[in-house]
C-alpha cells in the first residue's frame, strides 16, 4: 500500500507542475497601455494589441480600433457600436451581450467568439472571417444586418 501512495503523491506532484496555470500561455498578453487607454474612456487604440485583455462593461463607440487584436479577450457588454474594427482580431474572444451595432467589421476574425446576445444590428458581416451559424444563432441581428453567404442572421425582437 505504501509504494501505491508514493506512486500516487509523485504523480499529483508532475500534474501540479504540468497545470495550464503554470505553462507558458500561447496567446501574447495585452499591452498594459492600450488597455488602461481603453479603461480610461479612450476610444481609439488602432493596431493596438488588447489580447487576453479584460474589457468588460468598457466602451470604444465610434472609435478606430483598426486591426486592433482581441484574441481571447473579455469583451462582456462592451459598447462596440460604430466603431471601425476593420481587420481587427477577435479570435476566442467573448462578445457575450457587447452591443456590435452599426460596427465597421470588414476582414475582421470572428473564429471561435462567443456572440451570445450580442448585438449585431445594422451591421455588416458579409466580408468578416470566422463566422458560423452557431455564432450567429447566439446573436442579436436586424432586418438591415448582413452576413457572410450561406448564413443566416437571427432577429431579435
Amino acid at each position: 500500500m505504501l509504494p501505491l501512495l508514493a506512486f500516487l503523491a509523485s504523480a499529483s506532484a508532475q500534474l501540479a507542475l504540468a497545470s495550464p496555470h503554470t505553462l507558458p500561455s500561447t496567446t501574447p498578453s495585452a499591452d498594459p497601455a492600450a488597455v488602461a487607454s481603453i479603461r480610461a474612456g479612450h476610444h481609439d487604440c488602432p493596431h493596438c494589441n488588447l489580447a487576453g485583455a479584460d474589457l468588460t462593461n468598457t466602451c470604444v463607440k465610434h472609435g478606430n480600433v483598426q486591426g486592433a487584436k482581441f484574441d481571447d479577450a473579455k469583451l462582456v457588454l462592451m459598447c462596440m457600436s460604430y466603431a471601425d474594427f476593420r481587420g481587427a482580431s477577435f479570435r476566442h474572444a467573448d462578445l457575450g451581450g457587447a452591443n456590435l451595432a452599426h460596427a465597421k467589421v470588414d476582414g475582421a476574425d470572428f473564429t471561435g467568439a462567443d456572440l451570445s446576445i450580442t448585438s449585431i444590428r445594422g451591421t455588416d458581416l458579409s466580408r468578416a472571417h470566422g463566422l458560423t451559424q452557431v455564432q450567429l444563432d447566439a446573436a442579436c441581428a436586424d432586418a438591415q444586418t448582413k452576413v457572410p453567404a450561406g448564413l443566416k442572421a437571427k432577429t431579435c425582437s
